[in-house]
């Protein structure tokens, strides 16, 4: 039964982003909640180095994730795998929300050619 909330909690947490902004169609933001520095990159945040210093460790946390928590749940069970879990869910509520930030940002620049009063 504990690992029934712990599952649906961790779900709520990963999907209630997705689905606030996926009312909203922001594209960026999806798409860096289901691969974290794709948002970024479509946002262009990888033209500056702190952009790319962001997609770099948002990549090397996923890539740490996906790789330790297989092991932590062969070797040590339920409770540090939960912990794995977390800094995964974590990690894509990040991007999304940087992601998000920054599409922000970008429309409230105004293009080129665009009728601005």
């Amino acid at each position: 039964m504990k690992k029934a909330v712990a599952l649906v909690l961790a779900l709520g947490l990963f999907l209630n982003p997705i689905q606030a902004v996926w009312a909203a169609g922001d594209g960026p933001t999806i798409a860096s909640a289901l691969i974290p520095g794709v948002g970024q990159i479509m946002n262009d945040d990888h033209h500056t180095w702190f952009g790319r210093f962001k997609i770099l460790t948002m990549w090397l946390i996923e890539l740490g994730a996906i790789i330790t928590t297989p092991i932590l749940a062969s070797k040590e069970g339920f409770p540090l795998v939960m912990i794995g879990a977390g800094i995964f869910l974590f990690n894509h509520w990040w991007s999304a929300y940087d992601a998000w930030k920054g599409a922000l940002a970008r429309q409230e620049v105004p293009t080129e050619g665009s009728d601005v009063r």
